[in-house]
């Protein structure tokens, strides 16, 4: 056999060792993040409820002082559920400031496209028991959105934010340019938060202490970029 049969052998069981690696690697990642969901969420149903009310409130009062917010025409915010930063209060906040509110509809694709609402009563539970908009409210284009709020199970100061596993931000945020933040509490803080290629950093973590400005600190990174993991 000639020499570059040979050197074309090497080189594809390389490639495929270089993969596995990859593969495992994945794998790995996913489980550690699995595990800290777990310890995360058990560590939030274990928050007092003062706490969490206090910590909801100083969170609400810390996003309407960001100036993302005060320039932001469209305000893009999850519906909070048991267990998350409440956003109720500042969705009517926002509609009382004269803002466009859009919320999430989720779909069973993994898809999740923004709506407006003009009140909570044009809210129904969607295909997860979430509240979601009515079929009649329109559709708002992600282009559109002047600030978008997150929600997390728990998160990094550099921005990298653990969900539940669906993934529909992460396929959402990059067809915006607006800054996406997180809301956490301080309780619910990482120092790290494993993560993956596809996962989106955030530009903000709000708690009820302080709003980390990861973008900024991005920008005076080397390079710039949005780092993962």
């Amino acid at each position: 056999m000639s020499t570059s049969f040979f050197t074309f052998l090497a080189n594809f069981e390389k490639c495929v060792t270089v993969q596995e690696e990859t593969e495992r690697s994945m794998d790995d990642v996913m489980i550690q993040k699995a595990e800290l969901r777990k310890q995360m969420l058990k560590r939030r149903d274990g928050l007092g409820k003062d706490y969490c009310m206090d910590s909801d409130r100083r969170i609400l009062e810390r996003v309407l002082e960001m100036k993302e917010y005060r320039q932001a025409h469209v305000i893009f915010t999850y519906v909070s559920i048991e267990g998350e930063v409440d956003t109720r209060g500042l969705i009517l906040q926002a509609l009382n400031h004269g803002k466009q509110v859009a919320v999430p509809r989720c779909g069973k694709s993994g898809i999740m496209k923004a709506y407006g609402i003009e009140n909570m009563g044009e809210l129904e539970p969607g295909i997860h028991g979430i509240l979601e908009p009515v079929k009649w409210c329109q559709e708002v284009q992600a282009e559109d959105m002047g600030l978008v709020l997150v929600p997390c199970v728990c998160c990094s100061e550099a921005g990298v934010r653990l969900g539940y596993g669906g993934g529909y931000y992460d396929r959402y945020l990059p067809r915006t340019l607006a800054p996406a933040a997180a809301l956490c509490r301080e309780e619910m803080m990482a120092q790290r938060v494993p993560g993956e290629e596809h996962d989106w950093v955030m530009d903000f973590v709000v708690t009820e202490k302080r709003v980390i400005n990861v973008q900024k600190n991005r920008a005076a990174s080397p390079g710039g970029q949005r780092p993962v993991g």
